[in-house]
């Protein structure tokens, strides 16, 4: 009988072995970096809609008049002096 056989079971083996150790990585590497992308979205969107908030606040403030009708950036002019 010849060895032949055997190391072709042996290749099958090593290939098995390689196959169950990077294919599992690679998937486990995969989630990690979709993980990480969605969690810098989240966090992009999340500072945008704060922006957006805190840029309609200054716009209601703008449109703010109290009971004389003066608005909060108003200053009161005085007539010039000649």
């Amino acid at each position: 009988m010849s060895a032949a056989p055997d190391v072709l079971a042996m290749d099958g083996v090593a290939v098995i072995g390689t196959l169950g150790f990077f294919v599992p990585a690679a998937i486990l590497l995969t989630v990690v970096v979709l993980a990480v992308v969605r969690d810098r979205r989240l966090a992009a969107q999340e500072e945008a809609d704060e922006a957006a908030e805190q840029a309609r606040a200054r716009e209601a403030l703008d449109d703010y008049e109290d009971i004389q009708g003066h608005r909060p950036g108003d200053r009161p002019r005085t007539p010039p002096t000649d």
